[in-house]
């Protein structure tokens, strides 16, 4: 995975700018530029959570430039832009830009009052993950609270029936310049309903597939040693979701890696109340890969 370049996508609100410590953490770690956007919007609030929205180019220009200023003290190579001409679509905006800029990484916050699937399906972010290939650095947040952001737990969730050496590669390039702990994960699929009528079969069979899965991320976690420093696996019997909500929690992650479909949805096992429970807990850091 190469991250030479970040773009940051900002709205003019605190809120949006949660994701911030995040970003320069790893621009400052992985000695990547960063790009701050703000997108005009057509037909715009008067305020956006609260404060006044940044309705025009000089406005945003401005409001960009002193969000710069800051980052270029701490020795951070920062670039900034405005969309002036207006757009109903945002997300299709900032794509174009991206691309434009050559940028490796997409930042952003999902924020708002809106009701938790609409922070991901239907958002700016997911439209985004569905119209192109870049990957996100999405953070969820309720509150402009600053925080900071160090890594020292990297959850990677894996599917083995999709592409696993997206999530290895990001591990690999996050987690050395941190010094992070990998932890790669994979659960079972949920027992079809017949297995209802043969338990002891059935759980004699899962514990078969759970040393196997065991074994298979033993085999990956092989391939990163050389490269990070710690890695762990773990093979959780319960269901994807809640078995990446129990680790993220325990390790604490302070970010986990999900590799997304062709079509810029997670992965098949990682069925949609995954996201949307995810993106319910205030505070996460979440980096959206989609799968070519």
């Amino acid at each position: 995975m190469k991250l030479t370049r970040i773009l940051v996508a900002l709205d003019g609100s605190q809120l949006a700018e949660a994701i911030l410590p995040a970003a320069c953490s790893l621009a400052e770690r992985l000695g990547a530029r960063v790009l701050l956007l703000h997108v005009l919007e057509r037909d715009p609030p008067a305020t956006v959570h609260g404060e006044p929205h940044q309705a025009t180019g000089a406005a945003a220009a401005q409001y960009l430039e002193s969000r710069a200023a800051g980052l270029r003290r701490r020795g951070i190579a920062v670039e900034v832009h405005v969309h002036e001409r207006p757009v109903g679509d945002v997300a299709a905006a900032i794509d174009r830009h991206a691309h434009e800029h050559e940028a490796d990484l997409i930042a952003m916050c999902a924020h708002g009052r809106t009701n938790v699937r609409t922070r991901l399906v239907g958002s700016i972010a997911e439209r985004i993950l569905r119209g192109g290939s870049i990957p996100i650095l999405l953070r969820t947040v309720r509150r402009a609270d600053g925080a900071a952001f160090a890594l020292r737990h990297l959850l990677v969730p894996l599917d083995f029936g999709h592409d696993v050496a997206a999530g290895l590669a990001a591990a690999r390039t996050l987690a050395a310049p941190y010094g992070a702990v990998v932890v790669l994960l994979s659960a079972l699929e949920p027992a079809p309903p017949a297995a209802r009528l043969l338990p002891t079969t059935t759980e004699l069979m899962r514990e078969f597939d759970l040393d196997a899965v065991g074994d298979r991320l033993e085999e990956l976690a092989a391939r990163l040693r050389p490269d990070v420093a710690e890695v762990r696996t773990i093979a959780d019997e319960r269901r994807p979701a809640d078995a990446i909500l129990a680790a993220s929690e325990t390790l604490p992650a302070d970010l986990i890696v999900l590799v997304t479909d062709a079509h810029g949805r997670l992965s098949r096992w990682s069925d949609p109340s995954t996201a949307q429970r995810l993106l319910s807990r205030p505070d996460l850091t979440l980096l959206l890969i989609k799968e070519l």
